[in-house]
Parts: C-alpha cells; sequence; structure tokens
C-alpha cells in the first residue's frame, strides 16, 4: 500500500484503500492501521498532533490509542475501526477485511472507600439512580463503571430519548445535513445501557425526592430507591416572555423535537427573524443561511453576547454573521410577537421593537437557558447563583446526593464569580468526575481546580464554515489581543475545507476569519484568562500551557484591540496611565478618548470607536463629526457603499443592446456597468488590473472591448482579462511570467441584480435578494412607480452640492422642511401640513419613501398658512399645464420621493420621474447625477409634460435650488463653528420609523440608528 519509510516512527500518515481513508500509525517500528476519522467530530487523524502512542484530534481534542484506537478521553466513546497490517519488504500492507487483533481488556478500577459524609461505602451503599438523561448523565455511568461500580444503575429520563448531546440540535442537524434523528447524537446507546446494566425508566418524570428515605418518586406514583443520587435534570430553553410568544411559528431550541420543528421551519421560510445574539442564536443564523435562508438577530445588547465576552469578541462574531449575509440589529429588544394579515392560517409573523416591525416567517428564540433546580431545592440541597452548588465531586450539601451538568454550579469560583458552564465540556467533566465519586474512586486528573490546564473550561461553535474554539473563561472587561489574522500558521484542520466565503481583511480592526486567534487578559492581572481560536485548534493545544500566565502581546506577535467600554487603565504590564502617550499608546488608553465637544482627531493614538462620541441624550442629537470628519467618510465608503448594501448603477434602458455600456459609480468607486454579448448584464471596476488607470474613459457608449489607454490591456464585456500586449516578452525575453494566469487577472467584479429595468450592484457576494433588502412596504412604493411597463431615457442633469451626502438622504426624509421652505410645494398644494400624507421607513430605517396626495391649494386652513411663511396667497402659474396631474400609478399618492440606501433616490412628482444616484467625493461634497425617464407608449404630449415638470422640479427648479442652497448652509454652519451637535426631536411619540404626519423627524433617527450600527459607532 505503501513504503515502511513513509509512515513517520511516533506519527501518523493518512492512506486510502478502495476509497477508504486510514490513518497509519508507527510505533517501535511497528504498525498499526485504524480508520481515518474521527469517530466523534470526523476530523481527519492524520491533521492531529501524536504523543506518546495517542493520537489527538484536531477538532474536539479526544484522544485515540494508536496500537488498539480505543476512544481514551471525552468526547469520543466509539473507538475506531482498526485493520490487519503486515509488512513484507519494506511495503506496509493493509487488510479492509480483517480487524487488528482485539487489545486485552481494560481491568476496572477498584472502588476505593467513600466518604461523602453519609453515603455508605461499597456495594452496601445500595443502587445507583440518575435522574436527567442527558450527556452529564451518560458521562456519569460511564465513569461510574469504570470506576468498577457493580451495584444496580437505573437512569430516569423525562423525555423519551436516550441520552444525547445537544450541540448538534443547533448544528448539523438544522443545516440540513442530516434529520434530527436521536441516534445521530446519542450518547449511550440501547447496546451500551445493556453492556453497562443500565435499567431505563425514559419518558418519566420524577415529581419529588425523598432523601430521608432515599426514594426518587415519579409523576405516575412510582417510588425509586437509591443509595447513590445523581441530579442531571439540566434545564429549560428560557422562554421569550412577551405578548404573542405562544403563537405558531414561535419556536425555541432545546430538544430533539424543537430542533425538527425549527428544521421543518427552516425548509419552508424565506426569512426567519432571530431573538438572542448569544452562540445558540448565531449558530441558527448559521444554520439558516446554510439554507438560504434571509436572516435578522436581534440582540438587546449593544454587541453580541455583551455579559458574556469582551466587545472585541462580540464585534468579531458580528462580523462573521454580517459577512455571510445576517442581519444584526444590536441594541434591538423585542416588545411583542403578532401574526400579520387578516387570515388565522396566515404563517407570517410580525416581531416588535424600538425600530419598527420585523417580519419573518418564523421566530427563533435562544435568549438562554432556565436550569431545573426545583427537585432539587425540594430536596433540601443549596441552591445559589442560578445553580445547585456541589464540591469538586459532584456532592451537593445534601448526604447521598450528587448533580452535574447544565443544573449544577462550577465546583469553585472562576475569576471571583460562582456560575454554571453550560457547555459539552463542562456537563462531560462534572459528570464524569461525580460518576468516579459515587463509585468510590479517586479523582482523576482535572476533577478538580488544582489542575488548572485540565480543569480549564472549553467550549466549541461551529458558525459559518468555521470551527470555533474558547478556552478558559473571558469576562466581559477582558482586554483582548487578536494575533494570527487572515490564517492559522499551523493549518487549519478544524475549518472549512473550501476556506471563509466572508474571507479575513488584515486590515479588518476585528479581523475576524480562518486562523484568528484572540487572547483575553485579565486588566487586573495582566494574565491569560481565554483564547478563543477560529478554524485554529492548534492554538487552543498551545494555550492549555499558558493560561493564567503573564501576557505579553508583543512577545505574541498579538495586537490589542479597541473596546469603547473598557475601564480606564491600561494592562499593567503594558504602560501606566499617567505617563500613556496618545500617539504611542497601543493599549487603548478609554481616559484619552476625546469627549463629544472635542475635536475627534485631536487624540490621533486612539481607535475610531474610541475617539467619537454620540451624545447621551441618544438619536435626538447627531454631533457633527458625523457630517465633517474625513475618517468616517473613509469608514462610510468601507462599511456602507462596500459593504452589504445594494447600489443603484444604472437602468437597463441606458444599455438596452450588447455591447452597450455607461460610467456610473458605487460611493466613490468609478465603475463600468455594460451588456455582454449574450444579453447578461455585468458591473466591474473602472481600473485596470495592471496600472490601475481608468480604462473607460467616455460617459457611454458601445464596445467589443475595454482597452486601457496606457498599456493596452483588453478586457471583454464581462470585465474579464482578454489580452496582454507583449505577453511573451520579445525574441524570447520579458514578458509576463511563464506561469501568468489571465484568468485571475481580471477586472474586480460586482455582484449584480435587476428588478423592472433598475440596476443595481454590490460588493458582497453574499447579498441577500433585493426584495429581502428593500422590505415589502419599501418594494410596494418602489413597483408603483416601475409598473412593468419598459422605460425611455428622456436625459440626463449632473451638478455638485457642497455638503455631506447623508445630508440629502435626509433631507427626503424630513417633511417638515417640504412644508415650510418650498414656496411652490406649498402655494399648489403638492405637499400641504394637513395633506393626507406619510413618511414611510423600512423596519431598518436605513429606506424611506415621502408620500403625499395633492390636494386644493384654496382649501389650506388659515392657520397653517400663518405657519407657513413660504406660503404665498395669490401666486398663479402662467402656464396652467405645470400642474396638471394625470393619475397613472396604482399609488394613492401624488407626490412620492423614496430614498433607497445608501445611493438611490426615485423621484415620482405627478407625472414627472426620475433616478438621483448620489455620488460622495468626500465628506464635504457629492455629486447628484439625475437621469430622467418615462415609458415606452407615452404620447408625445405625456413625453412633453414629463419634460415640463421635470424642469419645473429638477436640480434648476422651485425645488433643487432651494434643497441645494439648504444643504450648503447646513455643512457651512458645521464646518465654521465645529464640535457641536443638532436637534432632531420632532414627534417624539414616533421615536422612529413611519410617521402619518409630516411634522416629523422620526425617519431620519431610525436612519441614524442604522448607520450607527452599520458604522459600528
Amino acid at each position: 500500500m505503501c513504503a515502511l519509510e513513509a509512515v513517520p516512527e511516533g506519527g501518523v500518515r493518512a492512506a486510502t484503500l478502495a476509497g477508504v481513508p486510514l490513518a497509519l500509525f508507527r510505533l517501535d517500528g511497528a504498525v498499526y492501521a485504524t480508520q481515518g476519522m474521527c469517530t466523534h467530530g470526523h476530523a481527519r487523524l492524520d491533521e492531529g498532533w501524536c504523543e506518546g502512542g495517542q493520537i489527538e484530534c484536531p477538532l474536539h481534542q479526544g484522544r485515540f490509542d494508536m496500537r488498539s484506537g480505543r476512544a481514551l478521553c471525552a468526547p469520543v466513546t466509539e473507538d475506531l475501526r482498526t485493520y490487519a497490517v503486515r509488512v513484507e519488504d519494506g511495503t506496509v500492507l493493509v487488510d479492509l477485511d480483517r480487524a487488528a487483533e482485539a487489545p486485552p481488556a481494560r481491568a476496572p478500577a477498584p472502588a476505593a472507600s467513600m466518604s461523602d459524609g453519609g453515603a455508605d461505602a461499597g456495594a452496601d451503599a445500595g443502587p445507583v439512580v440518575v435522574v436527567g438523561a442527558g450527556q452529564a448523565a451518560a458521562a456519569a455511568i460511564r465513569a461510574l463503571r469504570e470506576a468498577g461500580f457493580a451495584g444496580p444503575v437505573t437512569l430516569v429520563g423525562a423525555e423519551p430519548h436516550l441520552p444525547y448531546e445537544r450541540p448538534p440540535l443547533s448544528k448539523e442537524l438544522l443545516r440540513g445535513d442530516a434529520a434530527p434523528d436521536p441516534a445521530a447524537c446519542c450518547r449511550l446507546t440501547e447496546a451500551d445501557a445493556a453492556r453497562l446494566g443500565v435499567t431505563l425508566r425514559l419518558g418519566t418524570r420524577v415529581a419529588r425526592i425523598d432523601p430521608a428515605a432515599r426514594l426518587v418518586l415519579t409523576e405516575g406514583g412510582d417510588a425509586i430507591p437509591y443509595g447513590r443520587l445523581l441530579l442531571a435534570t439540566g434545564g429549560q430553553a428560557r422562554r421569550l416572555a412577551v405578548p404573542g410568544a405562544d403563537l405558531p411559528g414561535v419556536l425555541h431550541l432545546r430538544t430533539l423535537e424543537d430542533a425538527a420543528a425549527i428544521g421543518a421551519a427552516l425548509g419552508r421560510a424565506r426569512r426567519v427573524a432571530i431573538v438572542g445574539g448569544g452562540f445558540i442564536g448565531l449558530e441558527l443564523a448559521s444554520a439558516a443561511r446554510a439554507r438560504g435562508v434571509a436572516a435578522t438577530i436581534l440582540e438587546r445588547e449593544p454587541v453580541p453576547m455583551a455579559r458574556l465576552l469582551p466587545a472585541p469578541l462580540g464585534r468579531a462574531f458580528r462580523r462573521l454573521a454580517e459577512r455571510h449575509g445576517v442581519e444584526v440589529r444590536c441594541g434591538t429588544p423585542v416588545s411583542a410577537v403578532r401574526r400579520l394579515g387578516d387570515a388565522p392560517g396566515g404563517d407570517m409573523l410580525g416581531v416588535e421593537t424600538p425600530g419598527g416591525l420585523v417580519e419573518a416567517d418564523a421566530v427563533l428564540v435562544g435568549i438562554g437557558l432556565v436550569p431545573d433546580t426545583a427537585l432539587a431545592e425540594a430536596a433540601g440541597c443549596a441552591v445559589a447563583a442560578g445553580g445547585i452548588v456541589v464540591d469538586a465531586a459532584g456532592r451537593t450539601s445534601v448526604p447521598g446526593i450528587w448533580a452535574a451538568g447544565d443544573c449544577a454550579l462550577h465546583a469553585g469560583p472562576v475569576r471571583g464569580r460562582r456560575l454554571r458552564l453550560e457547555s459539552w465540556h463542562n456537563a462531560e467533566t462534572q459528570g464524569a468526575a461525580a460518576g468516579r465519586d459515587m463509585a468510590g474512586a479517586a479523582p482523576a486528573a482535572g476533577d478538580g481546580t488544582s489542575d488548572a490546564a485540565a480543569a480549564a473550561p472549553w467550549f466549541w461553535t461551529d458558525q459559518f464554515g468555521l470551527n470555533i474554539q474558547m478556552l478558559g473563561l473571558p469576562g466581559a472587561d477582558d482586554a483582548v489581543a487578536l494575533s494570527h489574522p487572515g490564517g492559522d500558521p499551523g493549518g487549519d484542520p478544524g475549518g472549512d475545507p473550501g476556506g471563509d466565503p466572508g474571507g479575513s481583511d488584515p486590515g479588518d480592526e476585528d479581523g475576524v476569519g480562518p486562523g484568528a486567534v484572540y487572547h483575553c487578559i485579565d486588566r487586573g492581572t495582566g494574565r491569560l484568562a481565554g483564547v478563543m481560536a477560529f478554524s485554529a485548534p492548534r492554538a487552543i493545544r498551545e494555550a492549555r500551557a499558558r493560561l493564567g500566565q503573564p501576557f505579553d502581546a508583543a512577545a505574541a506577535s498579538s495586537r490589542l484591540l479597541p473596546d469603547p467600554g473598557a475601564p480606564a487603565a491600561c494592562l499593567p504590564e503594558s504602560c501606566q496611565p499617567e505617563s500613556c502617550q496618545p500617539e504611542s499608546c497601543q493599549t487603548e488608553n478609554p481616559a484619552m478618548s476625546a469627549t463629544p465637544s472635542a475635536s475627534p482627531g485631536a487624540a490621533p493614538g486612539l481607535s475610531i470607536t474610541r475617539r467619537y462620541h454620540w451624545p447621551a441624550e441618544g438619536l435626538t442629537r447627531i454631533p457633527d463629526w458625523v457630517y465633517t470628519d474625513e475618517a468616517i467618510y473613509q469608514r462610510e465608503v468601507e462599511r456602507i457603499f462596500h459593504g452589504p448594501t445594494w447600489n443603484y448603477v444604472a437602468l437597463e434602458a441606458e444599455i438596452p443592446n450588447p455591447g452597450d455600456f455607461i460610467r456610473s459609480n458605487v460611493g466613490p468607486t468609478p465603475i463600468v456597468v455594460s451588456r455582454a454579448e449574450d444579453g447578461s448584464i455585468h458591473a466591474f471596476e473602472n481600473r485596470c488590473a495592471h496600472r490601475a488607470a481608468e480604462f473607460c474613459r467616455e460617459l457611454d457608449g458601445n464596445a467589443k472591448e475595454f482597452v486601457c489607454p496606457y498599456h493596452q490591456w483588453t478586457y471583454d464585456l464581462r470585465g474579464n482579462l482578454a489580452g496582454v500586449p507583449f505577453r511573451r516578452g520579445v525574441n524570447g525575453k520579458g514578458g509576463m511570467p511563464a506561469d501568468f494566469d489571465a484568468g485571475r487577472h481580471g477586472l474586480r467584479r460586482l455582484k449584480v441584480t435587476t428588478h423592472r429595468g433598475v440596476v443595481f450592484a454590490s460588493y458582497r457576494e453574499d447579498m441577500e435578494p433585493l426584495a429581502d433588502y428593500l422590505g415589502p412596504e419599501i418594494l410596494r412604493e418602489f413597483e408603483a412607480t416601475f409598473d412593468g411597463r419598459k422605460l425611455t431615457i428622456l436625459g440626463h442633469y449632473r451638478h455638485t452640492l457642497p455638503g455631506n451626502w447623508k445630508l440629502y438622504h435626509e433631507n427626503l426624509k424630513d417633511p417638515y422642511h417640504a412644508t415650510l421652505l418650498h414656496t411652490f410645494l406649498v402655494t399648489f398644494g403638492l405637499l400641504v401640513a394637513g395633506n393626507r400624507s406619510l413618511m414611510l421607513a423600512d423596519p431598518s430605517g436605513r429606506h424611506g419613501a415621502m408620500c403625499s396626495a395633492k390636494s386644493d391649494a384654496s382649501k389650506v386652513k388659515a392657520e397653517d398658512k400663518k405657519e407657513m411663511r413660504a406660503y404665498k396667497e395669490g401666486m398663479t402659474l402662467a402656464e396652467p399645464r405645470f400642474m396638471d396631474f394625470i393619475e397613472e400609478f396604482d399609488s394613492p399618492w401624488s407626490v412620492t420621493m423614496a430614498t433607497i440606501w445608501p445611493n438611490l433616490i426615485v423621484q415620482r412628482e405627478m407625472n414627472t420621474l426620475g433616478i438621483r444616484q448620489i455620488v460622495p467625493t468626500g465628506p464635504h461634497e457629492f455629486i447628484m447625477k439625475w437621469t430622467m425617464f418615462g415609458f415606452e407608449g407615452d404620447t408625445e404630449e405625456m413625453v412633453r409634460h414629463r419634460l415640463r415638470q421635470g424642469n419645473l422640479m429638477g436640480p434648476a427648479g422651485f425645488l433643487g435650488l432651494e434643497d441645494n442652497e439648504a444643504i450648503k448652509f447646513v455643512q457651512d454652519g458645521m464646518r465654521s463653528v465645529p464640535g457641536g451637535e443638532h436637534l432632531v426631536a420632532l414627534d417624539p411619540q414616533m421615536p422612529l420609523g413611519t410617521s402619518e404626519t409630516l411634522i416629523s423627524e422620526s425617519a431620519i433617527r431610525a436612519m441614524y440608528r442604522h448607520w450607527r450600527e452599520a458604522m459600528e459607532l
């Protein structure tokens, strides 16, 4: 099969025989063969670590004996299959049809005397009863028997299933990789129960414990005697305590039945809302995205897992989710769930939040666990801090009763706190410790707290193709240092073989991605408190020896990440606050942060999240640096225009034929939009891959290819590199390298989508569908204008505005100004206080539509006229046709101005139709590109009518000029008197979102809530 010398002494080599993956081991010259995959997580064993005749799985650190394939520790319980091996003439031969000779049976450990303060030693102490049929129960039973206990064992479980592990419920069982089959995650099979002599009482609920009589009393009236009792009752999923939480479609996750229900919901859903941004919520979002379901996480805290992990780690998890198309809304509590629509059997649900209604086909809840301690409390066991108090052996305060798993506290304080550790590792180790002690055996290594490495909490989560492991117990106030961003130097055995679709950006502030390793440092001691590794299991293995030791970021090649909520003191080993210099300090001392009134640029050594402080009043006040700061603008380009957004780039009518192209922009970035030979539409950066020249210089046209004027590199209509002059040099000299691959040097292409003749592009490949991005209400307004008729182009305008690009969005989410500034609008009844009107905002706050129905100007109330100084009594038009409104749209509104985040305004003012594209060029200026259009089938008079109204309301008409000047006045005021903030408080009864009055600024506040989330400020 392979040469003997190919198998390293003391090591492992992968091999495949007849399609069967194998692991070959060589110890003391002898060769052994086992199956090549771990029996637990199905990781490749050849990527693990060999030591002392054992192989450690790279994924979850289970260990096997190399010679026998025997499983040696949790989480592995199933031995490896072995195969007979012989070596002939230096060649290793493996027989797949014959197992290796069975190793000698393990001798049971001798039972030791017992001292639990009341239980008797030896077999006379009576039978063991385990209440709760979960992972801790299975671990205890195995340890009990391995320690030599030979008496009766009874397992009583409320669920009808054999003991199973719960991590797969939120991972592979929901991703559609497997059916939610109890056997898929079973920790104690029927064969195991028979072999270990366990009497099973499944589907049986316990009513109470009588510790004096040592009886377990079931709800069915049975009395089960015990000598030693283990409470492994776990807990229940915390229920969402809001109106509507009991509606069909609101699903919690704890049991196999819960997983089956959620799996079925994901199978038929288009979008789900996930309440809770902890590990369960993020795993649910990962499963949803793996099945093509849009997911929105609603987390009440400022960052995910804010009570458990430092803020930089919470941001990293959020960034990972967002890169895979998950919408994460932090600071978003849920107040109610209600059914949408009139049909009682309808499936759509609405989740009420301060930011508006979130629509979903299902609501998945992952907000924590309520430990089941009622039996223990009633039996007199001490309960504190939400868990049963136990010692290192699992003993409770009541003689003869032990506890383990999610219902029990950790044996001793962890970093000064008593807490429960809801993890696979804790259930396994705590259950095993209790089982050994009930058998009277001595504690194993790691049972207590003296062996820090063995006893260190360990946890894993699988999200978005990454295996993420955590060692130790980070605290919310810890400092965080990041190393190895973008790749694990030691390989990636636990990661996604295809890599992370979201990638890892070395310049990313949080560095999230495969191979990223986060070190959490106790600020009080400067010692390493925990390690979080993204598909870097070797980092976890290496960290076991360093946990609790002083941490030196420089020696670990790490950089400290900013945390705006951290205490003011720097790390003791790094610097002292009194001597900290902002220009050079790498510990991001918050004491150096700029105040709300100070210039953000005054503290250049601080991270962006430290330098910018939103006013304490919240969204009713907006600071000037939002509009004037260069660093904020650059972050907007990265996080918004190049982030998870659909950007308008063209109308299909502008490129109707193959070869047609038009220059456009995504934010400030120039792009080209072209129609290829097959009619498909493509968008790519207007930047040559060779020396970065803008290769397309014409605004539009028709071409067979694009040729860069500098060195004549040529690209096809899809952006592929088609030709390189002198690629092979001249006379055998010069030219490109022999391995130059033209396929890898095309133009940077964007993802493209179209809807009813409008073309959008995004830098994100994992963007949600446009309909989901817009939401149903904004989509209805969009489709009222783009109603299916084929578009025709009437002309273009282009002008520059001396203001920040967001001010234009504000202007069109501000119906208040429209009733006061624009004489034309109010005098002729187009947008008047008292009109039937609506300022619509989508639930995210990013999109909006200002809507109004034209009224009779002569009927404006006298008191309203007094408020509106722009109203001019008696003003008339010399040409009355300007004000004709020909009803042609399925809409109650005569005027709508829809703002599609981040760069599109859809103008429908009576019968004039236009697209306004925002192109920012810096914090103080943006270009507005207008495209006026009509429909095929318009009569000549309708075309002239649209043009008349377009001129009246265009950039040089009676509306655009006034808006442009107002925007300039605002920007001038902020630049001339910097460091200020302005008030946005109208309509307080509608804090955020849609309002049915024109005297409102609720849509502006909603937009800045979204902006702050997108910018993470």
